[in-house]
């Protein structure tokens, strides 16, 4: 009796262990697959994100002759990448570029990869350059002997127009004062970047030339609706915050000095630069 309610015991065991082997043969079976999966997906995907119509110098080399032939100038053209692309969706070419007559411009250049249009801001960097050059003498009688410097950055929001633009025509004034040709409304930055370097010795009187800038660069003609402002802090030249203020908290020098005092905590990102 002992005896075969042993026999059943380990007959018992026996099946147990087998069964055991049996769910950890088709679990390992079910890893193994799901791995070959990834793997094969992984590929599928990747190949997909990289589906490039055209190679890096090659795009490269287009790019230099899409500038050359639209402005008539020689542009040093970095390397370019194809990025955002994949599942049926074409990545985006994108480069930076510099006119060799003057390498302080820096542009960019982009076009979708199964697409033939380019887009650039070269006209717009100009005319950055341009008005930040104009604005100067005004920045310094306002500010006089505090160390603050002024940029003037501008965007067109809409690609479609921007690609438009070429040396000739439009002008700046046709584009951004209030009695423009181009009717951008809406579709314009005009932005007024401040840095102050050291530490801000009188807060009152920096709002202050910060808002008579603004009045300034109303009365020649820029919306106010276009307007923004940056405040940019430093210390020996180097950048150690930055502070984007909403257009609709700079009607007062109050309200100016606020976004002074939270730019100080406002640490400068990767890709900030003055």
């Amino acid at each position: 009796m002992a005896k075969s309610k042993s026999k059943r015991t380990n007959k018992s065991r026996v099946n147990n262990k087998k069964a055991w082997q049996v769910i950890l043969i088709i679990l390992s079976s079910i890893v193994v697959v799901v791995i070959v999966l990834y793997i094969i997906g992984g590929i599928i995907v990747d190949r997909e994100i990289n589906k490039r119509s055209v190679s890096d110098k090659t795009e490269q080399a287009n790019i230099t002759n899409y500038l050359r032939n639209k402005y008539d100038q020689d542009f040093e053209v970095k390397k370019p990448s194809c990025n955002g692309g994949g599942l049926g969706v074409s990545c985006v070419w994108s480069a930076d570029a510099y006119p060799k007559s003057d390498k302080s411009i820096k542009i960019h250049v982009s076009r979708v990869d199964n697409q033939t249009k380019y887009s650039d801001n070269y006209v717009v960097r100009t005319w950055q350059k341009e008005q930040t050059a104009k604005i100067q003498p005004k920045a310094k009688e306002v500010f006089k002997d505090m160390p603050v410097d002024i940029k003037v950055r501008l965007g067109v929001i809409d690609p479609e127009i921007e690609r438009t633009f070429t040396l000739k025509k439009p002008t700046f004034e046709e584009v951004f004062l209030v009695e423009n040709k181009v009717r951008q409304r809406g579709n314009l930055a005009y932005g007024l970047n401040f840095k102050y370097d050291g530490d801000i010795k009188d807060e009152s009187r920096f709002a202050s030339g910060i808002h008579e800038m603004m009045e300034y660069t109303k009365n020649v003609g820029v919306s106010p609706k276009d307007i923004s402002v940056n405040i940019y802090l430093s210390k020996n030249g180097k950048l150690i915050s930055r502070k984007y203020c909403n257009r609709d908290k700079l009607s007062s020098i109050n309200e100016i000095k606020g976004c002074i005092d939270t730019s100080k905590n406002m640490p400068v990102e990767e890709g900030d630069r003055w």
